[in-house]
């Protein structure tokens, strides 16, 4: 059965559907097309309409009916009391002597659905416990041993807050820095307390930067990913060695 609500709020609710309409398309081609299915419908079909997550469809007619964001903000703020603009707030990224964070000019803001994927819920949403099965070229677990993976979006977040030893955690020696992590897991059998400091800081010992920068070489491309002054960490052991693999 729908919700009981009197004619006077379903008149209110489909005139303002009416006028938001009618300002995003002045030649009220929305607002008639709303006016014929709102006028077919009972009372329980129109409530099963407004319980929808998304009950409204606007119709463009390229060239015609394209209302610009100007006048969207327009509908937004006359008829729903909403914002399309708003200052944002880099408290992260700078704050003055009394903790008062800047704000930015009025940036267009929006509100983005992004639901998990049923494969995400099922299979994706569980942390590696064994980590024997690795493929040795990417650095990437596999079979058994493949669980949830730290995105690009995460680490991005990390650095843009400041998190630069989360980052070298997750990124090194949890993930695929070999040498790093055979050097922790001593620490820990040894002392039984590992610090980030105990870690080496060495790019080359990154399996995946060293398939990045094999690709990269092999398109001409030269790069600081793990090469130092145009020279591959393999040419600067043997230089360092006395042999110089030089080539004119």
């Amino acid at each position: 059965m729908a919700e009981k609500f009197t004619k006077k709020q379903r008149q209110n609710c489909e005139e303002r559907v009416y006028r938001v309409m009618d300002i995003l398309d002045p030649s009220g081609t929305n607002s008639e097309y709303y006016k014929k299915l709102f006028s077919k419908l009972s009372d329980a079909q129109f409530y099963s309409l407004m319980k929808q997550k998304f009950p409204y469809k606007f119709h463009v007619t390229p060239m015609v009916v394209e209302p610009s964001i100007k006048v969207c903000d327009t509908a937004l703020k006359k008829e729903l009391k909403s914002k399309l603009f708003e200052k944002v707030h880099l408290n992260y990224f700078y704050t003055n002597s009394k903790g008062e964070s800047v704000d930015t000019a009025e940036a267009l803001v929006g509100y983005a659905h992004l639901p998990k994927v049923q494969q995400m819920i099922v299979k994706k949403n569980k942390n590696a416990i064994d980590i024997n099965n690795r493929d040795m070229k990417t650095g990437r677990l596999n079979s058994d041993d493949k669980g949830a993976v730290t995105s690009d979006r995460e680490l991005e977040s990390m650095k843009t807050l400041g998190f630069d030893y989360s980052v070298k955690e997750f990124a090194g020696f949890r993930a695929d820095a070999m040498n790093a992590k055979n050097i922790g897991y001593n620490q820990i059998m040894n002392t039984g307390i590992l610090s980030i400091d105990d870690i080496p800081d060495d790019p080359g010992d990154v399996l995946s930067k060293q398939l990045m920068n094999v690709y990269m070489i092999g398109a001409h491309i030269n790069s600081n990913i793990v090469n130092t002054g145009n020279y591959t960490e393999y040419t600067l052991k043997m230089r360092s060695g006395g042999i110089s693999r030089d080539s004119n």
